[in-house]
């Protein structure tokens, strides 16, 4: 394999915008040595690797030149393996027991990020996880679960420029405020959050033809299936509490109905 991390240095640092005292002062070295780095005149010790990965929100195969369709490989490999460890059928209600394996599930993608530290889906893929085991955990344990979350969501947030990514991580914190009683904060998050009508999942629908139409019309369903179920359990257990609209109650019967044939 041929080792081009001088070009690639370069390349991220422009695309960054950034400039090498940057990267010298986030690793806590000079700035001759980034130089040199980049003039080829040197390697950067192994040590530092996933610091400058982490920095250029890359990969250290990416800076090693690794073939960027063996990356995806591999990222698709240990998304299909998380998949498989995690997978379980559902209850008899219709949720997920998405405890499942949690821990093998998060193990796997810990090693997913060593390999891939600029990896946004396995950041918040973890995140998500974190805040189910914050959530059924107490004390010290708890904060710990939580703050690990916050700190990667925090970090999609300021980094990432993919907007799916970036929603993803404000839907986790918005759930982590809500059960650390900052509802407040929960709030403000879910109120910056896309309507329907500007979800990605909508726009397509109104682009994609033929069978690409088909198939993002399945996964709306899909999801838009779960999230009545899901509305229909917490209207109910609100209905002792609130008074409810009866019109609208009754129209949640009919899609329970339909939800439970």
């Amino acid at each position: 394999m041929d080792i081009i991390i001088d070009k690639k240095l370069k390349e991220l640092r422009h695309k960054k915008g950034n400039r090498q005292e940057d990267l010298a002062v986030y690793l806590g070295i000079s700035v001759q040595a980034v130089s040199k780095w980049e003039r080829g005149e040197g390697m950067p010790d192994i040590t530092l690797l996933p610091g400058i990965a982490a920095f250029y929100g890359a990969s250290v195969d990416t800076l090693l030149g690794v073939d960027e369709e063996e990356k995806n490989k591999r990222i698709k490999e240990i998304t299909d393996e998380y998949n498989r460890i995690r997978r379980t059928a559902p209850r008899e209600d219709g949720s997920l027991v998405v405890e499942h394996n949690i821990d093998e599930g998060m193990s796997l993608i810990r090693q997913g990020l060593r390999k891939f530290p600029g990896c946004w889906f396995f950041m918040q893929l973890l995140a998500s996880d974190l805040w189910w085991k914050g959530k059924h955990a107490e004390g010290d344990e708890r904060r710990e679960y939580f703050n690990e979350a916050v700190e990667l969501c925090e970090k999609i947030l300021y980094e990432c420029t993919e907007d799916r990514w970036r929603h993803c991580a404000s839907s986790i914190l918005c759930m982590i405020y809500n059960d650390s009683g900052r509802k407040e904060k929960a709030l403000e998050l879910a109120c910056q959050s896309p309507g329907f009508v500007d979800s990605m999942e909508w726009k397509l629908a109104k682009i994609y033809e033929g069978k690409e139409l088909t198939k993002q019309l399945e996964r709306n369903i899909r999801e838009l299936t779960r999230l009545l179920y899901l509305s229909v359990q917490e209207y109910q257990k609100a209905d002792d509490v609130f008074v409810c609209d009866h019109s609208l109650k009754y129209q949640f019967e009919i899609i329970k109905e339909c939800l439970d044939s």
